[in-house]
């Protein structure tokens, strides 16, 4: 997995020791905890200027809510949860009937895996404002986490009741139901989610599971595959204005860097490349922005400013590997396949277990027949990523071409699951290969399944290349039964 997947970890690494505080039991006379005691100089330098105005205004005004829980807002941006925390703490108790710093200090204690301080606050966040959902759906995923069930529940259904179509609350009175050990109940509500939110992955993964433990194998494979299709999407999320409040305080390149890396998971593309270049003016040598640039750019057909975002990359690191490979599949997408090999060749060299990086060059190097050396990588590939289904496919599909047809067959068998798109065309080709092989009964019975996937995901051209190839099989097979 690339570094940059795992980023708020990272911003957690390089921030730590950035701040120390008191011990909660030393308290000032006037009752509020002491402000944190912040190390600026820990802090990056696009943030310590922010820090140290925020600090300066607390510390002026220590009896101003305001000025306490706006720093607490900036910690909380930087991730520094337990100084936020305080900051909140203060806030909270200088003006106890303001719903921000309730609900900032819920979320913070929520962070922080103090369930029992964070049900308590978030319960006087929601009284404060009856009506903001985040805080009621949060409110009900940290009852279930202190396994209250039935006041999880209750919270849920009391959201369901005024937004019967807000598909989360489902998915958290799924898991109410099942820690209940209420399956069927668990299945139902997970179900709702789903139809009403159709590209919730984590809706369809908690429904597979549930199905598959019912017994429902084909409604969990069905769900499971929704899963992989939909997880990089994003799950519905009700509109959060208040912690946005916070989020759009952290203006290093890092935060436009993650906001960036979001928006394209979510098909928007123009706006991921908006906050990457934003990232890259905040931190002109952040590599990692420069080379998510090559991808987005070749993605919306910028082929100009992919090239310049390669070099800008290269410039900065000539070792990273995605670079190399995202600009070799750039290549490939404008028919310049010798510097796409290169491309991948130098992948490679970076990273020399980068299995689609062996997959690609495989098929470099299978474009201008060279068979054995494309059949290495593909074998690379798959020994690198033991699942990766489109290497056993390449390789079992060369196999083929080469008449290795049992090799070829045992590649292919293993690609038919999960259920997707892709699924139809797998099976095709293995039917090709039994058919080649002699095995005309099994070759017949994968290509009519092949045929009813493609039909059902209206691949209606595959679904006449699997109709014509069917009938030839059936011919050979009669033919076979006549001892012709």
């Amino acid at each position: 997995m690339p570094w940059w997947r795992c980023l708020p970890g990272a911003i957690a690494i390089l921030f730590a020791g950035a701040c120390s505080i008191t011990s909660p039991s030393a308290r000032p006379e006037n009752g509020l905890p002491d402000l944190p005691r912040l190390v600026l100089t820990n802090f990056r330098s696009q943030t310590r200027d922010q820090v140290r105005k925020a600090l300066q205004e607390a510390t002026a005004k220590p009896k101003d809510a305001e000025a306490n829980g706006k720093l607490g807002m900036l910690l909380h941006a930087f991730e520094q949860y337990e100084s936020a925390e305080v900051c909140y703490r203060r806030a909270r108790m200088l003006d106890p009937n303001r719903f921000q710093w309730a609900y900032y200090l819920g979320l913070t204690y929520a962070i922080d895996g103090k369930n029992e301080q964070a049900a308590a606050t978030l319960r006087d966040a929601v009284r404060l404002d009856p009506q903001y959902l985040p805080a009621r759906i949060k409110l009900a995923e940290v009852l279930l986490n202190l396994h209250r069930l039935d006041e999880s529940q209750e919270t849920c259904e009391s959201i369901a009741k005024e937004y019967p179509r807000f598909a989360p609350v489902y998915y958290w009175l799924g898991r109410v139901a099942a820690a209940k050990g209420q399956v069927a109940s668990s299945i139902e509500q997970y179900r709702t989610a789903c139809r009403l939110w159709p590209t919730f992955g984590t809706a369809h993964y908690a429904l597979a599971l549930a199905s598959q433990k019912a017994g429902a194998t084909a409604e969990a494979q069905q769900h499971m595959a929704a899963f992989r299709k939909y997880k990089a999407d994003g799950d519905p999320q009700p509109e959060d204005t208040i912690l946005e409040a916070v989020r759009s305080l952290d203006n290093s390149a890092l935060a436009h860097l993650m906001k960036g890396v979001e928006l394209e998971n979510a098909g928007q593309l123009e706006q991921a490349i908006a906050e990457h270049r934003q990232a890259v003016e905040t931190d002109p040598r952040l590599a990692q922005a420069h080379a998510n640039l090559i991808a987005l750019y070749a993605r919306v057909g910028r082929a100009e400013e992919a090239e310049k975002e390669y070099r800008a990359t290269v410039a900065i690191n000539p070792d990273l590997p995605q670079s190399h490979y995202d600009f070799g599949v750039f290549l490939v997408s404008r028919e310049r396949y010798g510097e796409a090999e290169a491309a991948f060749r130098k992948a490679l060299l970076s990273s020399p277990n980068y299995a689609e990086a062996h997959s690609n060059l495989g098929a470099m190097l299978e474009r201008q027949g060279k068979f054995e050396e494309a059949i290495r990588h593909y074998r690379a590939a798959i020994e690198d990523k033991p699942n990766f289904r489109m290497a056993h496919f390449q390789l079992g599909r060369l196999l083929l071409l080469e008449r290795k047809h049992e090799e070829a067959i045992g590649q292919l068998s293993q690609i038919l699951t999960p259920e997707d798109e892709d699924t139809p065309r797998f099976m095709y080709t293995l039917g090709i290969a039994h058919a080649s092989a002699g095995n005309y009964t099994n070759a017949a019975r994968y290509l009519s399944e092949a045929g009813q996937r493609a039909a059902s995901l209206g691949q209606d051209r595959l679904v006449g290349q699997i109709q014509a190839s069917l009938r030839e099989v059936k011919l050979r097979q009669a033919g076979q039964g006549r001892g012709q």
